[in-house]
């Protein structure tokens, strides 16, 4: 805390002379300002390491201010970094009406997933068989028959995402030379108005992945962007 006159940005320091005469002048400033006393420090001229209970006590208020001080200003900046990345989503959100391309979609969600989710390998599996597309980048029309279909057949049935169970012969097949490099996973299915696929996440992060608000709001981003997916392949395709 920082007492109001205790200014360091004056030009010019007070001189030692200057405050003993105004603390003789004024014997009552620093019962009138009792904020004051935690900051000050009045040692014993005694012998040996002794301290009285008062000035004991003032030490304990000191580093107890201090500690609350430090845990308010993380719970802040924690706060504020908090509240810059749901904006980022919103706005993330919004520049998904501006895709207009397979190119640009899968530009889109690795930017997202790279930015919101520390993503650094992600395949999206298609398995719709009226889709006669080449793959795209990492966009894989794979047809309903595929091997990577029955392999998760559990995951749709279940229709909920899977963090970080998968056995290596999986993260093989799905991200191939990447596998080793992955240290956390995540599998979404997807199952949108007659599209089905799966979205595999690769992340080099330890339990980077896991159940709560940041999955749900993860789903909702993927669930919205397919309904731009299907348009463009249905438009275009």
């Amino acid at each position: 805390m920082t007492h109001p006159h205790n200014n360091k940005k004056k030009k010019k320091s007070l001189s030692q002379e200057s405050v003993i005469s105004y603390l003789s002048s004024n014997p009552n400033f620093l019962f009138e300002n009792e904020s004051l006393l935690i900051e000050l420090l009045v040692p014993h001229k005694l012998k040996g390491n002794v301290h009285s209970l008062i000035e004991r006590q003032v030490k304990v208020l000191r580093e107890e201010n201090a500690r609350f001080k430090n845990a308010t200003i993380a719970h802040m900046k924690a706060a504020d970094k908090e509240a810059k990345r749901r904006k980022g989503i919103r706005e993330s959100i919004l520049t998904i009406l501006d895709i207009g391309t397979l190119e640009e979609y899968g530009e889109f969600l690795f930017s997202f997933l790279t930015k919101f989710q520390s993503t650094n390998y992600f395949r999206l599996f298609i398995f719709n068989d009226n889709f006669d597309i080449k793959n795209i980048k990492n966009i894989f029309f794979v047809g309903s028959h595929s091997r990577i279909r029955f392999l998760f057949t559990e995951i749709f049935n279940r229709n909920k995402s899977l963090c970080s169970s998968l056995q290596e012969e999986q993260l093989q097949i799905l991200f191939g030379s990447d596998t080793k490099k992955i240290k956390s996973n995540l599998l979404i299915p997807i199952n949108y108005n007659g599209l089905d696929g799966l979205l595999a996440l690769g992340s080099h992060k330890e339990n980077q992945y896991g159940i709560g608000e940041d999955l749900e709001a993860l789903e909702f981003v993927i669930k919205l962007s397919m309904f731009k997916f299907k348009s463009i392949v249905t438009q275009q395709y």
